[in-house]
């Protein structure tokens, strides 16, 4: 359960093809703080398996997806201890869920970028410390005829990090919210976890199989208090048409915020739907 872009293309050149689920879309970290349990470190894939992500609602239409789901903490810990990575605790009546509102702007054949917005909305009665956000991509620019060929590159003024390939195929991405961190890597090492809680600042300098990743650190994210940011992602037949798609699209993003925010707002967004 979870989000992940399957597959991804610009002009009929595959961008995202049959890459790990894990490797196509956001993950979280943060410190989970409260009364019973103290301070416990959590990193959050974008695809976890139920009931840590719980599905309220889905409404698919010809210009937006929208998706919301829940991340409950207490099933998160219950792993935890099956795992004996934390010692057994009484939980107590708490409000133990945080609230992902994701909104997939479409507009197929209309533009040459994907917005997708995520709002996180912490239900719970637990502070989320150090809150980051991380977008992964393992681009596979040309599909399976050239996955492993590929070249990272961040750029610092424009905040897109982008791969390409000889044949000058390119994808990219960039966040509303300014980038904190940024990374390219080899798909098979690159390695966030507890021990690993931010991105290196650095890119792979060879040609190779390669992931990029861009972080979003934010401050703590207190009960009843909400973090927000736009993902656009966009193809390119060069290094200028790329980074033009992209920023078209951030500014097109912009225009939808409002938007975005009366729909997490809306009674029937957070309806839970019978079956889920």
């Amino acid at each position: 359960m979870g989000f992940s872009v399957k597959e991804m293309t610009y002009r009929d050149k595959h961008l995202i093809y049959l890459t790990d689920q894990e490797y196509a879309g956001p993950w979280f970290s943060f410190k989970l703080k409260g009364k019973s349990i103290g301070t416990i470190p959590v990193v959050l894939k974008n695809i976890e398996p139920t009931p840590i992500y719980q599905l309220v609602n889905s409404r698919k239409g010809t210009k937006i997806d929208r998706i919301t789901l829940d991340f409950d903490i207490r099933e998160y810990l219950k792993k935890l201890i099956r795992q004996k990575k934390m010692a057994p605790v009484e939980f107590k009546d708490e409000k133990h869920k945080i609230r992902m509102y994701i909104d997939v702007f479409l507009r197929r054949g209309q533009a040459p970028y994907m917005n997708t917005f995520f709002t996180i909305k912490n239900n719970s009665d637990f502070d989320l410390i150090d809150f980051s956000m991380f977008f992964i991509f393992d681009f596979d620019i040309n599909g399976l005829e050239g996955f492993d060929n590929d070249l990272g590159f961040y750029d610092e003024l424009e905040d897109i990090i982008y791969q390409y390939d000889t044949s000058n195929v390119y994808a990219g991405f960039s966040t509303l919210s300014k980038p904190t961190h940024y990374e390219t890597s080899l798909t098979r090492e690159f390695n966030l976890g507890k021990k690993r809680l931010n991105l290196s600042n650095t890119t792979y300098k060879e040609p190779g199989e390669i992931l990029s990743a861009l972080q979003i650190e934010f401050k703590t994210v207190e009960p009843n208090h909400s973090f927000q940011t736009a993902l656009t992602i966009s193809g390119g037949s060069s290094k200028q048409e790329l980074f033009e798609n992209i920023n078209e699209g951030k500014r097109d993003a912009i225009k939808y915020l409002s938007q975005v925010n009366r729909s997490v707002k809306s009674d029937q967004r957070n309806l839970q739907e019978a079956g889920f």
